[in-house]
């Protein structure tokens, strides 16, 4: 009894620093993968002592599978020197897979009140650097990091790159938003009303002034799946809506036939031809060279950025000094770590969605309309391999495993 109880203490100091540091410091935020190694050791010690299965989902054999065929494709990859740091790099599939059995152990006894307290500090973290970020857009200067803005063109919050600050805060934008429009009643339960408005106010301000693209039209995408489970005709209205919306902004900025130029000069209607987006493209066929030359094994985990610029050269594609990651988690998965890697991270998405839909209680309301925005804005960004907003994700992958069909979010 001692030995659970130690274990959930550590449980939840771990997810304190996600709550404390996820969208402040990246660097703080690695203290929940230190804190929640020792619950996991025990947690799967306590299954054996037991004699009890250690139960996997299908999306954790799948991701298990992923991560193997990661770590395997930085063994392949001979331009890697330090292969135990680079494949130590899989941390945040691994810890987010492992620590599902911690994260069972403490839900069994989790109150509502301790997730009350942890909601409404994590709302107001969130907001305090929410504002700070945007007044640094505006300023030039960012007072809580003490340092010029990093990006004098787009809000960036706590981070240091905008791009990144604008899909993590998209996450968090379509959360609150389930979360307002289907349990409002009940809120109150769970966070207080006031604080939520404004430090969702405060989040779809991020999000506009991040002025990321990608995020926005994944914002768009999920908006009807609020109401697939709640409200089916609205569901069906907004899909209709809603894919009226993106034919008719994907006709505008195809419409603009100067590259350099934007709809009302608004960067979220820049031209089709826009370099950005030419250069994006650059680097998809980048990423179908690269499969072609490495299709089994890949240029190993996380190292397709640092072999980019010579593919490119080397297949005279367009764009040859502008390398990078893949701008999409799959084609980076793919590029990276090779076929089966790639088919893995597919089975596991499909199969996260499954067993969210499967529960069919306040979880899945609220998680599918996050699913459908992690899901399409991939397409976009390498959100997958970025710190900072693997931290968010996995956390919210590993609660959504280990919180049993059983507990209510609600009473």
């Amino acid at each position: 009894m001692k030995m659970i109880d130690f274990s959930n203490r550590l449980t939840l100091a771990s997810i304190w620093c996600i709550v404390l540091f996820s969208f402040v410091s990246l660097s703080a935020s690695a203290l929940s993968h230190i804190l929640i190694i020792i619950p996991i050791f025990l947690s799967l010690c306590l299954l054996y002592k037991n004699g009890e299965k250690i139960k996997f989902t299908k999306s954790m054999i799948f991701l298990g599978v992923m991560i193997f065929f990661c770590v395997l494709s930085v063994l392949f990859a001979p331009d890697i020197d330090n292969k135990f740091k680079q494949a130590s790099k899989v941390k945040y599939f691994l810890l987010g897979l492992l620590g599902v059995f911690a994260y069972r152990n403490l839900f069994k006894v989790f109150k509502r009140e301790q997730a009350k307290t942890m909601f409404n500090v994590f709302l107001v973290l969130i907001a305090i650097g929410n504002i700070a970020g945007i007044h640094a857009l505006f300023d030039g200067f960012h007072y809580l990091r003490w340092k010029g803005a990093s990006d004098g063109s787009r809000a960036a919050g706590m981070y240091g790159m905008a791009i990144t600050y604008g899909y993590g805060i998209e996450y968090i934008v379509i959360l609150l938003t389930g979360l307002a429009v289907n349990f409002w009643s009940k809120l109150d339960q769970l966070v207080n009303k006031k604080l939520f408005v404004f430090a969702m106010i405060t989040c779809y301000l991020g999000m506009y002034f991040s002025y990321t693209r990608g995020a926005l039209l994944a914002f768009v995408i999920s908006i009807p799946f609020l109401f697939i489970l709640t409200k089916k005709k609205l569901f069906k209205v907004s899909m209709v809506a809603g894919l009226i919306l993106v034919i008719s902004l994907t006709t505008l900025v195809f419409s603009i036939s100067d590259g350099n130029k934007s709809f009302g000069d608004n960067r979220f209607l820049l031209s089709a031809q826009n370099k950005s987006n030419l250069i994006r493209i650059s680097i998809y066929e980048t990423v179908w060279e690269a499969f072609k030359e490495k299709p089994f094994t890949g240029w190993g985990y996380r190292n397709f950025e640092k072999n980019s610029f010579e593919i490119k050269r080397r297949h005279n594609i367009d764009y040859a000094d502008f390398g990078g990651h893949a701008h999409n988690n799959y084609l980076e998965i793919l590029a990276g770590s090779g076929i089966f890697a790639f088919l893995s991270l597919l089975a596991f998405l499909t199969y996260w969605w499954r067993e969210v839909w499967a529960r069919a209680d306040d979880l899945t309301i609220i998680l599918i309309p996050f699913l459908v925005s992690f899901l399409f804005s991939g397409l976009f960004q390498n959100t997958i391999t970025d710190g900072e907003n693997m931290f968010v994700i996995m956390f919210i992958y590993t609660v959504s495993q280990g919180i049993s069909k059983k507990q209510k979010i609600f009473l």
